[in-house]
């Protein structure tokens, strides 16, 4: 009977040691799970950090290098671009290999995407302004003289001549809006926001004054005609037939017989213009006035 107390409390020493040693791995186990899942973290982030960095480099390379071989001026600029892009590229591998410390390789990666974004919005900059400034365009235009002539040609058929309000010094741009909602001349597609035809309506006696309707229609690349009712577009009748025309914008205008310049455009923020040749037509009161053209890259 003595022996049964001991082996009591034995049996109950035995079984909180078990309770406790249950506690402990389980409290261990949660640990090491914890740990497991943080390091996944790490490394998923880091992945993601390797890979959005390899496809930022190749964005940067696509992007600049369809400028290539425009003229000579803007191949030498990209040359400089590529070289830098080119070290920065070396300086990710370099860094790649050596830096150990994955929190401190994710962080680094993400300053490289950072100066890589940094370096192509400088030289698209600086292509845009040599695009803009480029006499290449002018011959370009010069060559689109036959489908220009061929629109003025056609003015001889639509309606008497003596009449119509003819159109000269037609001067089609594209343009970006900045931040600050400044607006400067640009040449590439993907950055334009507005695009402005000005020009001058010449002096005819013949032409009755008082309010006329001005109508702008561009046709983009596509043969497409820029426009939505939601935004002012509609049609017009074509002067002499019965055929309805879309425009792009219009406006009235108080006309006394003397010339007169005047300004019309079309803005779309949302929208991304394409890249090529967008033909540019004046109307007044239906019939065509003048014609002339814009390229965007």
């Amino acid at each position: 009977m003595e022996n049964q107390p001991k082996k009591n409390n034995t049996n109950k020493a035995v079984l909180v040691l078990l309770i406790l040693s249950l506690i402990g791995n389980l409290f261990q186990w949660r640990n090491t799970a914890t740990t497991v899942e943080t390091y996944d973290v790490k490394v998923d982030s880091l992945v993601q950090a390797r890979v959005d960095v390899e496809r930022e480099l190749g964005e940067t390379y696509a992007e600049l290098n369809k400028y290539q071989g425009i003229n000579a001026n803007l191949d030498s600029l990209l040359s400089e671009a590529n070289g830098k892009i080119d070290e920065q590229k070396a300086r990710i591998d370099q860094l790649l290999r050596k830096e150990r410390n994955s929190t401190t390789l994710n962080k680094k990666l993400m300053a490289e995407i950072a100066e890589l974004q940094k370096l192509r919005d400088e030289y698209l900059e600086k292509i845009d302004q040599l695009l803009v400034e480029n006499q290449q365009l002018k011959k370009d235009k010069e060559d689109l003289t036959n489908t220009v002539d061929n629109l003025t040609r056609n003015l001889q058929a639509t309606v008497n001549t003596a009449s119509v309000l003819k159109s000269e010094y037609i001067q089609a741009k594209s343009y970006k809006k900045r931040s600050s909602g400044k607006y400067t001349e640009t040449a590439i597609a993907r950055r334009t926001n507005k695009l402005e035809a000005c020009f001058t309506l010449l002096d005819n006696k013949i032409a009755t004054s008082g309010s006329k309707t001005v109508y702008l229609r561009v046709v983009e690349p596509g043969g497409k005609t820029l426009g939505q009712r939601s935004e002012g577009s509609s049609k017009f009748t074509l002067a002499g037939t019965n055929e309805e025309v879309m425009y792009t914008s219009s406006k009235s205008i108080d006309f006394d017989g003397n010339k007169q310049n005047v300004c019309l455009n079309w803005e779309e923020d949302s929208r991304v213009f394409s890249a090529g040749t967008y033909v540019v037509e004046i109307y007044v009161e239906g019939a065509l006035s003048g014609a002339s053209s814009i390229i965007l890259r």
